[in-house]
């Protein structure tokens, strides 16, 4: 099965955690990253000035090894029925576009935060801890 990296996991490759890094090693193949996943990480390159720099290439590094998938209005619909089984979160709403993402692409997806998708049904989901 094919994998998709959300954002959580994304941030700690980004900045060359070995515990990260090992776990993408082991996988049988080269996960891809949502366009919303990007988004997201090129927000937070600039939340910390005094990191931007480092966070700027480590990016940059993340973006040449991972392809990017974009949001299609399939994964647009599939976000709708994914509120209407587990109810709107503004909080939510881009991990559930990412969950949504997974589910149409056929992903599993492979989060730091496993808590914020628990409600998500029918996601395959891949917990990875730092």
């Amino acid at each position: 099965m094919p994998y998709l990296l959300e954002t959580s996991a994304a941030i700690h490759l980004r900045d060359n955690h070995a515990g990260i890094v090992s776990l993408l090693a082991e996988l049988n193949q080269r996960p891809v990253l949502s366009v919303l996943s990007r988004a997201e990480l090129e927000g937070g390159v600039f939340a910390r000035p005094h990191l931007a720099a480092q966070r700027q290439r480590g990016l940059a590094a993340l973006l040449r090894r991972l392809p990017e998938i974009d949001f299609t209005r399939a994964m647009a619909a599939r976000y709708g029925r994914i509120v209407a089984a587990a109810g709107f979160s503004r909080r939510k709403a881009i991990d559930r576009m990412i969950a949504a993402t997974a589910l149409e692409a056929g992903c599993a997806l492979i989060t730091a935060n496993p808590h914020d998708f628990s409600d998500i049904p029918d996601l395959d989901l891949i917990a990875w801890t730092p």
